[in-house]
């Protein structure tokens, strides 16, 4: 048990694990009556009460306006989470550009900003991190800072120990970050990160088990099994973007031939389409238009990376057998162009004692990243700290 929530309190809450228990319960599926709660949590009402009144005397739950199922004996009013009492800043870092958000504790963004990165060198981008969340302190303090970014990283460690796109290895980002700013600040890998919103603020809400797709300049693979978010060994996992599609197939930029990567990213789908026809001018969305308008090029890579996809997905669903998959990514428009392909290899790709997974479609705006990792941090300050 340890001091946490005590951005605006002079008389911090400390957080037993049965406490953390019902705040997370209210915050991810509140308002909901004291009796829902006890009843989802198998507590007595007198132990629920023990647990609430903490964060009832704190300001961090309310009781919410109207009554809620009606019970035997007096009415019993909602109790939902303030969400307005703590506020975390998360940021997105790309190979060119740093995406930032504010959010409070029910994820939602308040503020946002970017600032380009002219180089990864650490100087520079540490600079880049502390003018955005000094921009984003204002109208009051945070309790966490969280960071994403593609590579190797955890909220358990502080060192970004892989990331091809920044060039970094075995960088202590997170401790860098938190001496400069005064914040505790945590790193993800940009997929989990994404996958964290899907599980306490999306579609992953009330699914145990679920797996995130997401496609656009790579791809990647967020798993969540027994209501946790898996991270694997030093946050290796959902690595997906190599697995074996076609050994005859095109060659990624890593040499091997016919991988997931080769047939089902954006710049592949653009290159395969662009180089065939000659045509280096072609952006990936002139590549979705020519196939949908039913171009004989466009079409077939196009149906290839959606039949890619759809064995990807097979994979993920074959293993590890989520309820759901959630198909997102800043690429993942391709769906609505591929989407016969993708749901024949699904079906021919499972398991023959299995049926294919629920496969829900999840566009969302570029600054999801950030507030991904906003709520890594929220996360891990909430649950490990």
């Amino acid at each position: 048990m340890g001091p946490v929530f005590s951005q605006t309190s002079s008389d911090p809450v400390r957080l037993t694990d049965a406490m953390r228990s019902v705040f997370v319960e209210l915050l991810v599926h509140g308002p909901l009556s004291r009796a829902e709660v006890a009843r989802r949590l198998a507590l007595s009402p007198s132990a629920l009460t023990k647990l609430t009144k903490p964060f009832i005397e704190a300001g961090y739950l309310l009781e919410a306006s109207g009554e809620g199922p009606a019970t035997v004996g007096r009415p019993s009013q909602p109790l939902q989470v303030d969400a307005s009492r703590m506020s975390f800043v998360g940021i997105k870092l790309t190979a060119d550009e740093l995406f930032a958000v504010r959010t409070d504790l029910s994820a939602t963004v308040r503020m946002e900003t970017s600032r380009p990165l002219a180089d990864h060198e650490i100087d520079h981008v540490l600079g880049q991190i502390v003018e955005v969340v000094e921009e984003l302190t204002v109208p009051g303090p945070l309790s966490a800072v969280g960071i994403s970014l593609a590579g190797t990283a955890t909220p358990a460690d502080p060192v970004v120990h892989t990331s091809p796109f920044l060039g970094w290895s075995q960088l202590p980002l997170a401790t860098l970050v938190e001496e400069a700013v005064s914040v505790p600040t945590v790193l993800d890998n940009d997929v989990r990160a994404l996958t964290a919103v899907q599980q306490w603020f999306g579609e992953g809400v009330g699914h145990s088990s679920f797996a995130l797709v997401t496609v656009g300049a790579g791809l990647g693979c967020g798993l969540v099994v027994g209501d946790r978010l898996v991270t694997g060994q030093s946050g290796a996992t959902g690595l997906i973007g190599h697995l074996q599609i076609d050994d005859r197939g095109p060659m990624c930029e890593r040499g091997h031939h016919g991988c997931a990567r080769a047939y089902a990213t954006s710049p592949a789908i653009r290159r395969s389409i662009a180089t065939t026809l000659d045509r280096p001018e072609l952006t990936f969305d002139d590549c979705l238009a020519m196939a949908a308008d039913g171009h004989p090029v466009a079409r077939r890579v196009l149906d290839e990376a959606g039949a890619a996809l759809g064995q990807v997905v097979a994979t993920i669903a074959n293993i590890a057998g989520p309820e759901l998959v959630v198909l997102s990514g800043e690429s993942v428009h391709m769906y609505d162009v591929c989407a016969e392909a993708f749901h024949t290899a699904l079906a021919r790709h499972t398991h023959w004692t299995s049926t294919p997974v629920r496969v829900v479609v999840k566009p969302f705006a570029f600054n999801e990243w950030a507030r991904g990792a906003a709520v890594t941090a929220l996360q891990h300050l909430l649950l490990h700290r």
